[in-house]
């Protein structure tokens, strides 16, 4: 047997270590040389595309004995960030647009520079599957190369149209002919975490917020009403959602219109408030908008014109209601037809510049007031008021008061009235006989002070004529008084001066001999009262 001297012993174990330092030295080359290939290298063995295919962050595609980008392949639960790492290097962006990707289903297209080489790497999503390619895209495999700069206008421009679109407060979203959704913009994002009542982050394929209020779908272009229900407030928010076609994806914006409904169910809320006060009114009311269409009337309306409400319900032009009225002689009859359609248009401006009001007297002998006023956005209003019993009324007031003139004008004695204020309100045909001057003719005009000169100027110098101004400015009680005048021409008058309710007074003038008949048969009168 062959024994080693000890010194051999501790050669052998220490060429032993140096053997396995080195092939682990070896090894960890080799694996680097796997994984950190020369970028010439790389895009020789991309002659075809290098698609990697997730199915909820799980790699699903088969992959080459030479992976460039994943650390390890078969470690398919974590193949997502590790390729993300490993592509990571090659351009700044390939991070946040495979996060985008992962997270919103945001396609993308990134040029990645490996020396003066470059390759493209692109990622789409359908569905739950997540496609991530790798590509070159060198002139010589027959590929079309994109300048750098120009790759890098296209991309900014994209970012910024991505990031317009994410601000604007529009939802906005696209769903595929199955209608999932595959893309949609921050708005629907916000969206939808203030319809889901849930914690937690939103799990893709997220949710359409609209779908059984959009089934059917509006024809594009066109607008259709939809309410959600939030649960961060108790009113539902509002929106006007379109859509139009690309190819085989729809894509949808939803308008907010809160203050737009808003505005409409306040305005409907004053309508019928206006509309029940209107109920109540016993003036007809017809509005007319800018076309002339008849936009609202009120129950009165009915009854003056006696017109069936359906048709009045039926937006009528304010000519068809006109004609309607003169066929129900609801208005006065006009003797030339032609004549009177041609004076429906001075009515109509005369109503819009605010200066029309009539009285129609109708064949049936009632009486209508009518006052047409514009009103804002070019609209007119016309207001219909029977005023037959205050039309009557005054009739027989005038009627009356000509009765009392004439008994008045038939008394022998001169009589004259005066108001609170001193004006003349009453005379009668005697007075102007006497005096030479018919104040009638200048009722309410004529002062006291006006009437006394006249007196003073045709009679005798006498303190009466003072004192009948002062009894018109007494403010306590006051009692009938009488005096002699004598006039120019030698006649003698009894002035006779008696307070009347209000404030007014009358002032009489009888011969002295009448005056005094007058007196007496007044007494007997009284005593008989008594």
């Amino acid at each position: 047997m062959y024994f080693f001297e000890p010194y051999m012993v501790v050669m052998l174990i220490g060429v032993g270590i140096l053997a396995a330092s080195l092939a682990l030295i070896l090894n960890q080359w080799v694996f680097r040389g796997r994984t950190r290939r020369s970028p010439h290298m790389v895009l020789g063995a991309l002659d075809t595309p290098r698609s990697y295919v997730f199915h909820d962050g799980y790699l699903v595609s088969e992959h080459d004995e030479d992976e460039y980008f994943i650390a390890d392949p078969s470690d398919r639960a974590r193949a997502w960030a590790g390729l993300v790492e490993g592509l990571k290097p090659l351009n700044p962006d390939i991070a946040t647009s495979m996060r985008a990707l992962a997270d919103r289903r945001e396609g993308f297209l990134l040029i990645a520079q490996v020396g003066s080489d470059a390759l493209s790497v692109s990622g789409r999503a359908q569905g739950e599957v997540v496609t991530v390619t790798v590509s070159s895209v060198e002139e010589s495999r027959a590929r079309h190369a994109i300048h750098k700069d120009s790759l890098d206008g296209f991309h900014d421009e994209m970012q910024g149209l991505r990031a317009a679109v994410d601000f604007l407060p529009v939802p906005m979203w696209r769903e595929r002919s199955d209608g999932q959704i595959t893309w949609a913009n921050g708005a629907y994002y916000r969206l939808l975490e203030r319809a889901n009542d849930i914690d937690g982050p939103l799990v893709w394929p997220i949710r359409r917020l609209f779908a059984e209020q959009l089934d059917p779908l509006p024809d594009p272009g066109a607008f259709r009403r939809c309410q959600l229900i939030m649960h961060d407030q108790e009113e539902p928010s509002w929106f006007d959602v379109s859509m139009t076609d690309q190819g085989e994806n729809t894509l949808f914006a939803a308008r907010p219109i809160d203050q737009l409904v808003a505005a409409e169910t306040n305005l409907r809320n004053f309508v019928q408030t206006l509309s029940k006060t209107f109920a109540h009114l016993p003036i007809g009311l017809a509005i007319f908008n800018k076309k002339r269409e008849l936009v609202l009337f009120n129950p009165a309306l009915l009854t003056l014109s006696t017109l069936d409400p359906e048709w009045l319900s039926s937006r009528p032009s304010l000519f068809s209601f006109l004609d309607q009225l003169r066929e129900r002689q609801r208005m006065p009859e006009p003797k030339d037809y032609k004549a009177w359609r041609a004076s429906l248009s001075e009515l109509e401006q005369a109503a819009q510049d605010g200066s029309y009001q009539e009285l129609w007297t109708l064949p049936t002998g009632q009486t209508y007031r009518v006052i047409g006023k514009p009103h804002p956005d070019g609209a007119v209003a016309f207001m219909f008021e029977d005023i037959s019993s205050e039309v009557s009324l005054t009739r027989q007031f005038r009627s009356d008061l000509e009765l009392y003139q004439w008994v008045l004008d038939e008394s022998d004695g001169a009589l004259a009235v005066f108001s609170k204020d001193g004006r003349l309100i009453l005379s009668n045909a005697a007075y102007a006989e006497l005096w030479g001057v018919d104040p009638r003719e200048m009722l309410s005009t004529m002062s006291l002070v006006e009437a006394t000169r006249t007196w003073q100027r045709l009679a005798n110098p006498s303190p009466v004529w003072g004192d009948i101004r002062a009894f018109a400015g007494q403010e306590a009680e006051r009692a009938a008084w009488s005096d002699d005048v004598t006039l120019a021409d030698g006649r003698m008058l009894e002035c006779r001066v008696a307070p009347l309710k209000g404030g007014s007074m009358v002032v009489t003038f009888q011969p002295v001999s009448r005056a005094t008949e007058l007196v007496d048969v007044t007494q007997r009168t009284l005593a008989v009262a008594d």
